[in-house]
């Protein structure tokens, strides 16, 4: 059934991307199957707009028009019927957005009539303020992309007003609304609480499993006609978190910056909710990898004399007898005791750490593998790519491609824009 609707998906893309508001087209059963949103909607908005949809898929639709439904608090959606010939194909729904602003004093009013508490008029007034304003020009405009994107031939579509029944008393509504963005905030802290003490410890599992409860969990945004600049103030403050946590796991302030700098040039350079999500998948994983390798707390202090040398010098080449040189100890007391501390060779220590960088820049840069290879201490791309290849089992040019195939499959699903 899926396919009888592709042909309208690029429709409904344009259609997003002109008035950069939602479009979702349902089928004749009240099926969701083509869905394009801008950006996630505050907990109280989305509560209306669902209760606004299931009220919308139960209205007759006439061909050739185009519908234009307000609902008791003003939230307003244009609505058409799609046909095949004479029968009913289902229905495709754009919005919420609102016709005008609302005046302080005319959502009191409002609000008076409906019997809101003046905490609810608050949120009212702030979740109106994320979304678009659609005047009548945009609507006309609007109805007619809807009437002649998916007709034969041009068509002046007409609109009709409509306001959508009132289901419950709008307090209860609201009150409902409120309780669920209560529970939200205090799930999303307590997510947050975990993912903190991941990091802290190094415990890779348990932040797997944070981050997989987090994915449920909507971003709030606090610039709503500015998703990404909002998105990205989040994931700054989260590196600042990370970071915080990190250094509480014992791991030198010298690592911390590094790694903290690496995300903050790479948060503002991005320019897409996508991307950003990859950031922020990303970074807490860094940041615990971090803690997992670099933490001094437990490690006998020539070996924290030792991996503190490697890491402020990897581009640098290194060596077994330079560097028990550099901290004046006999070499073969210093391999023994690295291999019984860390379970590795000082040679395979040095390698991962290389690749792990090299990794990171195969992600993140658009440098050549050779660039990257002499960034990382290896004079011979050759022999990187020969370590490299150990290590991952895979070339750096493969892991690059796959690496970049993954993320845009993850972060770009058809049925979602990028910002």
């Amino acid at each position: 059934m899926q396919s009888v609707f592709e042909q309208y998906r690029p429709g409904c893309r344009m259609i997003s991307v002109l008035t950069n508001l939602e479009v979702q087209l349902f089928d004749a059963e009240q099926v969701l199957q083509v869905h394009f949103a801008r950006y996630d909607l505050p907990n109280v908005l989305e509560h209306l707009r669902q209760e606004a949809l299931a009220q919308l898929l139960q209205q007759p639709f006439v061909k050739k028009h185009v519908y234009i439904f307000r609902d008791s608090v003003q939230l307003e959606f244009l609505a058409t019927g799609i046909w095949n010939e004479a029968e009913y194909r289902g229905m495709i729904a754009v919005g919420p957005a609102i016709s005008k602003a609302f005046h302080p004093q005319l959502l009191s009013e409002m609000s008076q009539n409906k019997r809101l508490p003046l905490v609810m008029q608050k949120q009212l007034q702030q979740s109106y303020n994320t979304l678009p304003m659609v005047d009548e020009a945009k609507q006309q405009a609007i109805a007619h992309l809807l009437i002649n994107m998916f007709a034969p031939e041009t068509l002046q579509p007409r609109l009709i007003e409509a306001t959508l029944p009132l289901s419950e008393d709008p307090a209860q509504k609201f009150a409902v609304a409120s309780e669920q963005n209560r529970e939200q905030i205090e799930k999303r802290y307590e997510i947050e609480n975990k993912i903190l003490h991941a990091i802290a410890t190094g415990d890779a599992r348990l932040l797997q499993n944070a981050l997989e409860e987090l994915k449920a969990i909507s971003w709030p945004f606090r610039h709503p006609n500015s998703p990404v600049r909002s998105m990205k103030n989040l994931s700054l403050t989260a590196n600042t978190l990370y970071r915080k946590a990190a250094e509480s796991g014992e791991v030198h302030p010298l690592y911390l910056d590094s790694v903290s700098g690496k995300f903050a040039i790479q948060i503002e350079q991005v320019q897409s909710i996508a991307e950003l999500l990859y950031v922020n998948e990303e970074m807490p994983k860094a940041y615990c990898n971090l803690v997992k390798e670099v933490s001094v707390a437990a490690l006998p202090s020539i070996i924290k004399e030792a991996a503190t040398s490697i890491r402020f010098n990897i581009d640098q080449p290194l060596s077994l007898q330079a560097i028990a040189d550099t901290l004046g100890v006999n070499p073969s007391h210093l391999s023994r005791t690295f291999k019984k501390a860390l379970g590795m060779t000082l040679t395979d220590y040095i390698n991962k750490l290389r690749i792990e960088e090299a990794k990171y820049m195969l992600d993140h840069s658009n440098d050549s593998v050779t660039e990257i290879a002499a960034c990382v201490g290896y004079s011979d791309s050759n022999y990187f790519s020969k370590v490299f290849r150990k290590w991952e089992r895979v070339t750096p040019h493969d892991y690059r491609k796959r690496k970049k195939g993954e993320w845009m499959r993850q972060y770009y699903p058809s049925e979602r824009l990028p910002e």
